[in-house]
């Protein structure tokens, strides 16, 4: 048997993380099972030390989400428990600013890793800035389906953006607010669209505060949460998609998009500039610098920067992420672990 421990929250209406997808595919192949899905974080920590637990016995392998915001104690309580129960276990780093972590906290993540059976990240930026972490970290990428991502042809490309992630600090979505407003005194009609959860209310006040102080309401649209086959169907309405985060690691969102045919305007924070060739793939911009990203923005739609080439090498690029040949890595792996 193998346990999956990370969030698991499809049935309260948020999309599936990457170990919840991966989970799902290898149950065809392994016996599995998963922790947790419970809503309340406490409730939640609880759960996967209670799973971990009543199921040391049968246990082969822990595959275990190692995230970098709080919940990181979730991943260090997994592994701490596998670690007395002598249970093979494989962290999966999955937070954008992890390294920092390492950084500040040597010691007590070598600790952590020091008996892992592998060490897997989704992205080369995790394992080259891991310097402070003894122990080899192996590369498999997250994935997606490219075959249900439809690429749309943009032969024209307007002033209408598309932004996907969670309302959140860590993605800088004051940013996005920030570039629609210098984009609409080049492109009066420009509109951006938000797309994703609101995690943090002080900062969703700053962006309603913004947005009255710059006379964009009737400009911005906020979904909130959406499937994933809503904002897919949804990102046919929009030409530019743009990703203002200030930390990542290998966003599913990006993939997506670069499936989906949106240029990509991003920040080259993290994993980006590894999942992104500037200028060939996307267009990178350095984090926090909003005038860098109107400018791409308008370089894209001006024509000076051809949009249409872009989105057609990022659309044969996400290919070397598709899910069939990703699976295969991780069954190789769990195969040479069990």
């Amino acid at each position: 048997m193998i346990l999956f421990i990370g969030n698991f929250l499809t049935k309260h209406g948020l999309n599936p993380t990457s170990i919840e997808d991966l989970a799902i595919v290898l149950s065809e192949r392994y016996e599995v099972k998963t922790s947790s899905d419970k809503k309340s974080s406490l409730l939640r920590l609880l759960d996967m030390a209670k799973c971990v637990i009543s199921n040391r016995m049968g246990c082969k392998l822990i595959i275990v989400d190692v995230f970098s915001t709080r919940a990181l104690v979730f991943s260090c309580l997994v592994i701490l428990l596998a670690k007395w129960f002598k249970i093979p276990y494989v962290p999966v780093l999955s937070g954008g600013n992890l390294p920092e972590r390492f950084k500040k906290h040597p010691i007590i993540f070598n600790f952590l890793f020091s008996e892992a059976s592998r060490i897997i990240s989704p992205s080369k930026y995790l394992q080259a800035s891991s310097q402070h972490i003894n122990s080899p970290i192996t590369v498999i990428p997250n994935y997606i389906d490219v075959k249900k991502y439809s690429f749309k042809i943009r032969q024209e490309i307007k002033p209408n953006l598309l932004w996907v992630r969670a309302i959140h600090s860590i993605y800088n979505p004051l940013m996005a607010i920030h570039v629609l407003d210098q984009i609409r005194k080049i492109y009066p009609n420009a509109l951006l669209c938000m797309v994703g959860p609101v995690k943090d209310n002080k900062i969703m006040e700053e962006l309603n505060d913004m947005m009255s102080r710059l006379n964009l309401e009737n400009h911005v649209t906020f979904t909130g949460q959406l499937s994933k086959k809503q904002w897919i169907e949804l990102s046919a309405n929009y030409d530019i998609f743009i990703n203002t985060t200030n930390y990542d690691n290998t966003p599913i969102t990006l993939l997506e998009a670069m499936a989906l045919g949106l240029p990509i305007v991003s920040t080259n924070v993290g994993g980006v500039p590894y999942l992104i060739d500037d200028n060939v793939t996307g267009l990178l911009v350095e984090v926090k610098k909003s005038a860098q990203m109107v400018g791409k923005i308008n370089e894209l739609i001006s024509g000076k920067i051809d949009g249409y080439q872009i989105a057609r090498n990022a659309r044969e690029a996400v290919s070397h992420y598709d899910k069939n040949e990703i699976i295969k890595q991780w069954c190789q792996t769990i195969n040479e672990l069990n």
